[in-house]
């Protein structure tokens, strides 16, 4: 069995301002680096519109979950902001561990909800902090893996054995747990193996309504659960400029969106206490920003049903206008945009854009999850999905392509790659929905080892990932990770390239 992960990279604070000015340095619309870490590390606020975002909504009337570690909600980013936190982790001596603590076992969730409800005080020069992105929204805590104090990056989980560790049951309890408990949004920030308890999990989750998002694996460049279940929103990460991070998923089809998640500021324990200009990077960060996101437009829409809010993310993805190409962006920067028409090679359908997304008529979008496949093996399938879904049969008509609107900031996007390679959209992945998963099960290996492999297929091509056990088999010695190569947007039929490829920032 692999052990879970967090999907983050901490970064070292002295070099913080220095690394984001790299990674910002061609993009006019993010303010240039600064002598202050907190402000640099808040980049993604102004590129994305998050202002513009909560003017029509901060996330009030949405429950957000997030399933993570441990937390410590005494921080002032989260002072009077979590309103629950609970585990069903066993402790060695007996009884539940604690859900809530101090200290470094505490970093990735706090740092998670900060960036999901964060008040905006903090440790930072002038008492600021990390600003959430739907910070009016409830937030309810789950912890399901828990760090040895020796060894941080060691995250386990025993439900009935303390020594047992069962992470991917743990998170499919407290998927279950979160719905009982009125989640709208579930935001994880983990990879697993595979639990039996997934497919009944997210079933739940989705008879309720309850939309679901989980980050792909910085370590493995890959997806695994719950990332691989059929229908759950899954995130990989970009940098300031649009560019994948040296440690995002690429050419995977599973991938649904990119979000920002590199230089970020989501604050961090120091042996002095917590500093909230903690820098770090990961699809766990790019996690948060998505599910904190789609809470701010749902609660602008609040007659809306969660799979119409997808419908809107999926319809108003970031894109920009230049020398009659549609390039991969945070915004929706230009006239008369295309509709984004399915998935590009490693960005999903794009960079999520809420700001854009949050201006069409969402209550009239259709009922169904754009993220569920409806063709092949599928765990759960998505005839299940359908016979659960809320009012799935009246699903209206998609309506036409969102409307186009320039940048508040004007934004000028980095130049696009011109090495004139374009890949048509699903030749290194696959096109169109959501992913396949193909469940191979063998009884005596279960027997023995108590675990199963999942594999999931995207619709319309041959490209697979695997769980956490094996490599992607879109990926393995095909990418070289330092070169720049052309990929192909995913417009009405409209080839634009978006330049892909490391970030470069010494960590």
């Amino acid at each position: 069995m692999t052990m879970p992960r967090r999907s983050t990279r901490p970064r070292r604070i002295a070099h913080a301002a220095a690394a984001l000015a790299v990674a910002v340095g061609a993009v006019t619309s993010v303010p240039a680096a600064s002598a202050d870490p907190l402000d640099d590390g808040q980049w993604w606020r102004t590129a994305m519109g998050v202002d513009e975002l909560n003017r029509a909504g901060k996330g009030s009337g949405i429950t957000v979950a997030l399933i993570d570690g441990p937390i410590d909600s005494s921080v002032p980013e989260l002072e009077g902001r979590v309103a629950s936190s609970t585990t069903a982790c066993l402790a060695p001596g007996g009884g539940v561990r604690p859900s809530t603590v101090k200290g470094v076992l505490a970093d990735h969730a706090t740092s998670m909800a900060s960036l999901i409800v964060g008040s905006g005080r903090g440790t930072a020069r002038g008492g600021r902090g990390i600003t959430g992105i739907a910070p009016e929204a409830t937030l309810r805590h789950y912890a399901v893996t828990f760090g040895d104090p020796r060894d941080p990056e060691k995250l386990s989980c025993g439900l009935e054995d303390p020594s047992v560790n069962v992470v991917g049951d743990a998170t499919a309890k407290a998927i279950r747990q979160a719905v009982t408990d009125g989640a709208k949004v579930i935001s994880i920030s983990l990879s697993t193996d595979y639990s039996n308890d997934y497919v009944p999990a997210l079933l739940d989750a989705y008879r309720a309504g309850a939309i679901v998002v989980a980050s792909t694996n910085n370590d493995t460049r890959q997806v695994r659960w719950p990332g691989l279940g059929n229908g759950v929103v899954t995130v990989t990460h970009v940098d300031a400029k649009g560019n994948l991070d040296d440690s995002a998923t690429r050419r995977n089809n599973l991938v649904d969106f990119a979000a920002p998640g590199t230089a970020i500021a989501t604050g961090t324990w120091t042996p002095s206490g917590w500093r909230s200009d903690g820098i770090s990077d990961g699809s766990s960060q790019a996690t948060a920003i998505t599910a904190g996101g789609l809470a701010a437009l749902w609660s602008a829409h609040p007659e809306a049903t969660g799979n119409q809010v997808l419908q809107a993310a999926r319809q108003a993805v970031g894109m920009r206008a230049e020398g009659g190409k549609y390039f991969t962006w945070f915004r929706r920067v230009g006239d008369d945009l295309p509709a984004s028409t399915g998935k590009t090679e490693s960005y999903g359908f794009g960079i999520v854009a809420p700001a854009d997304a949050v201006k069409l008529d969402v209550d009239g979008l259709p009922l169904t999850n754009p993220m569920v496949a409806d063709k092949g093996v599928v765990q759960p399938t998505a005839e299940e999905i359908a016979a659960v879904t809320p009012a799935a049969g009246a699903a209206p008509p998609a309506s036409a392509s969102p409307s186009a609107s320039a940048s508040p900031s004007g934004a000028q996007a980095p130049e696009p790659a011109t090495d004139g390679s374009v890949d048509a959209a699903g030749e290194e992945g696959v096109g169109g929905g959501s992913g396949l998963v193909l469940l191979v099960v063998g009884l005596a290996l279960l027997a023995v080892l108590g675990a199963a492999v999942a594999l999931r297929l995207r619709t319309g091509g041959a490209k697979a990932a695997r769980d956490g056990n094996t490599h992607d088999a879109g990926t393995d010695g095909i990418q070289d990770f330092d070169n720049t190569h052309g990929q192909a947007a995913a417009t009405d039929g409209v080839a634009a390239l978006t330049k892909e490829h490391s970030n470069g920032v010494d960590r």
